[in-house]
This record gives structure tokens, sequence and C-alpha cells, in this order.
């Protein structure tokens, strides 16, 4: 086993633990069980200084354009959206041509590359093996959520018909920093490996059964990541499974009907938090009065009256609707693994296997919680089951970035944008995204296609837009 983790770049162990005193400028040797758990805490996870793929929910039907000539002095950020918010074949160009660097590619296949340390080296660090197998249940889950999100951001949509022919995404398993090419796997393939060390993590955390802060990754934490991907490959009795294993670790919801329009959801006191990380600031929503992407009132009106959540996850801000769930002075993260997710995971499962009933249970549930006065559920059949379960998973987990996977793995429908090209004239210009439209899935980054011409890409179509107005 070797013994040395090479990095190239010494300031990306800023963060850690003291050990790293006795390193050089080009290697560190972790000693200790202790030593590899401050490097995976502060390198491999995403933390709240981690701002990634910012533009998902402006891609979606949740939001919509705001544009203002005043106040001059006000930034207008809606160039820096503009190539996601219009669907445009590469959509890192800002509205003036400028690039708009995406950096989500590079950020999960680094927090890959410190899993794959650990995985490989910790065998030989000092410690008893309990510790070391749960920081192994770590590393291999966050090699597994990397992953799955790097396929569902670049990768195809998964159809299980078409999965072994569809393009996935390139797997690294080194620890060390080499320049070499990688290929793009099938996804079936990529879904195959991401299944691999997830099931390995479940194993590991649930041997050691560790109890945790919610900003270790726990067993709970894990479950509910299987119940999430069995649920994108329509895998729904597993679906089903790991999503019961996350409600028997913790079935609290927050009662948010107590909460204030002054509230935020994302706290310390949030009972339902399994696992928080990541930051929550998405620049393109609320971020400036002249212009910028804010919630879509077509989206905020088709709340119901009586649900708490039209005035706990937006919020009215002299006029504008912006996004309302957390906040830095919280004591928590931006993003967070919730039960919630379990009960919906669970009740979308059942609902597509026609267990009916479960699912209107777990959604009743969820009300509880959520709606100010009882609104009886009045739908039956198959189908529209499944349509009042997607309705409540777009309400409950509204700008949590899961709006644009969901959409993926759904219908993929048609969305119209609005988008005002010339403040000055006022001149509105409609962008389609079209259903099944070829830019349901990203591009690989610029930088990308620049290092690595041989990876094969998507090709978005180009979209010049209607003028409207």
């Amino acid at each position: 086993m070797k013994k040395l983790i090479y990095i190239i770049v010494v300031v990306l162990f800023s963060s850690c633990g003291d050990f790293l005193e006795e390193s050089s400028q080009d290697l560190i040797i972790p000693k200790t069980v202790k030593d590899y758990s401050e490097f995976l805490f502060g390198e491999g996870y995403i933390r709240n200084n981690t701002s990634i793929h910012t533009y998902l929910d402006i891609m979606t039907d949740d939001v919509e354009e705001k544009a203002n000539t005043w106040p001059v002095m006000q930034s207008d950020i809606r160039g820096d959206g503009y190539g996601y918010f219009c669907w445009q074949p590469n959509p890192e160009y800002r509205f003036t041509g400028a690039l708009n660097t995406d950096n989500a590619w590079e950020t999960y296949y680094s927090k890959i590359l410190i899993a794959n340390n650990v995985i490989d080296l910790l065998d030989d660090a000092e410690g008893i093996q309990s510790d070391k197998d749960d920081l192994l249940g770590e590393a291999y889950f966050l090699r597994a959520y990397c992953y799955f999100m790097l396929v569902n951001l670049y990768g195809e949509p998964y159809e299980k018909e078409t999965a072994d022919k569809a393009l996935g995404i390139p797997f690294n398993y080194e620890h060390s920093v080499r320049e070499r090419t990688y290929k793009r796997e099938t996804l079936a393939r990529s879904y195959e490996l991401i299944e691999k060390d997830l099931i390995k993590s479940i194993q590991l955390l649930e041997a050691t059964d560790y109890t945790k802060t919610v900003f270790r990754i726990s067993k709970g934490a894990a479950y509910l990541l299987a119940s999430r991907f069995y649920l994108y490959k329509k895998d729904y009795e597993q679906a089903i499974s790991y999503a019961d294993k996350v409600l028997t670790v913790n079935s609290a919801l927050y009662d948010i009907r107590t909460l204030t329009e002054e509230d935020y959801v994302f706290t310390k006191e949030n009972p339902e938090i399994i696992w928080t990380y990541g930051d929550y600031e998405v620049n393109y929503l609320s971020a400036a009065y002249r212009g910028c992407f804010p919630v879509s009132m077509a989206f905020y009106n088709s709340f119901h009256a009586n649900d708490a959540r039209k005035r706990t996850y937006v919020k009215d801000d002299w006029g504008d609707l912006i996004v309302g769930k957390g906040a830095a002075n919280t004591g928590v993260y931006g993003f967070a693994f919730r039960t919630a997710e379990a009960y919906l995971n669970r009740a979308e499962a059942n609902a597509e296997l026609g267990h009916t009933d479960l699912a209107l249970d777990d959604i009743e549930h969820l009300r509880k919680y959520r709606y100010e006065v009882e609104v009886p559920i009045t739908v039956s059949t198959k189908t529209d089951v499944i349509q009042l379960v997607r309705q409540e998973r777009r309400f409950e987990l509204c700008f949590e970035q899961h709006r644009w996977f969901d959409l993926r793995r759904w219908d993929r429908p048609r969305i119209e944008h609005i988008y005002t090209t010339d403040m000055n004239s006022s001149q509105k210009v409609k962008f389609v995204l079209e259903e099944n439209d070829k830019a349901y899935t990203l591009p690989l980054p610029v930088e990308v296609k620049e290092f690595d011409y041989n990876l094969e890409n998507i090709n978005r179509p180009e979209r010049k837009g209607v003028i409207v107005q």
C-alpha cells in the first residue's frame, strides 16, 4: 500500500488539521484515522463556502425574469445567467459573450480525488478498525454522491431501455494527480458504478452505526441518497425500501405552520435535517433590484392559500418574490438531506407502482405539517395521484436544486422563458425549451472540452428566440 498522498497545490489543504504542519509543500503524510477524517471533512465535503451549479433553478419553470431600467447604480445579473435561462448551446457564455465558468465538473471531480485518497490509503493509518470503516463509509458516500450529481448534470436522462447506449460520465479511481485522458461510460455503466459505491457506503455505515451531527455523513444520509438514486433509476421497490430505512432512523417533520414570514426553514431547530452541506446563495435569484431571476409568479400562485410554504419557502421582498428557506446566520449550511424527501420519494414510488392509498398516506402526513387548514385530497386514479405527488414534490423541494432533475426524469416538458434583451427599448424575446429537448442535458464545460477534446459532447440546438414585444 502506498503511504503518500501526492497533491500538487498545497493550498487545497489549508483548512485541515494540525497534522498538515509536518508536510512539505507538495506532499502530506497523514498518520492516523483522525488525520484522514480532518482531510476528508476539510477537502472532500461540500462545505458552506462551496457554491456550485447555481444555474439549476433558473433553467426550470419555477423562475421568471425581472428587468428594470432603474436604479441605474444597481447591478443587473441577468447577463450571467442568460445562457442557462435561455437554454443556449453553450450556456456558460454571458449575454455579452464573456465566459461565466461552470465549476461543477471541476468541483465534483476534485472531491472524488479526495475520496479516492481516503479509500486507497486509509488501511495503513493508525487507529481502530471501526473508525476506519466509518470514515470509509463517508468516503464511498461522497464519491457516489459526486458521480450521481455529475451524471445528472452532464449525462443523458436515465431510461432503462436506452441506458446501455446513452452517454454517461468518465470515472476516475486514481488517488494522485495524473495527466491522462478519460472516456465517457454509458449511462447504464455509470449507474452501476455509482450503485456499487453507494451500497459499500451503506454497509460500512450500518456496521459502525456512529451517532453524528448533521454536518457529518451518517447511515441516514446514505439511505436517503439510495432512495433518491433508485427513484431516478425507476427501481421503485428499492426506492421505497430505502425511504423506509430513512424514516426508521428519523421520521420527524418540521411544523412550519408555527413559523412567521421572517423565520427560515433551514435552521438548527429543524428536526428533519439529516445532513447539511454547501452554500445556499443562489446568485441568480432575488439578488438584484435592477435585473435578476425571481420566483415565478405563476409558480407562487399555484400554492394553495392555506399552504404555509407559500409564506415560508417564498418571501415578498419589496414586491419581489425571493427564496426564503435559508440564510447565513441560521446555524446550518444551505442545502440539506431532509426527511420530507424520504416521504416524497416513497409516495412517488408507490404511486408509480399503483399503490395509490400508500402514496396518499405519505402526502397527507406531510401536509399536516404544511397546511394551516386541512384541505381534503380528492384524487384517486393512478394518473391523478402521480400528478399530485409530483406537484407536492415541486412545492416542498423548491429551490433546493431538485426541480431540474425531476423535469429531466419525468416527461421533459415544454417550457417558455421571456428574456429582455434590451432594457432601453424593453425588447422581449421568447425562448422555448421543447419537449424532450436535447438541452435537458448540459454540455461539457468549455474548459473541459479544451483540455480533452476527445470526450464526446452533447450537441444542443441553436436557440435564437422570437421577439414578442
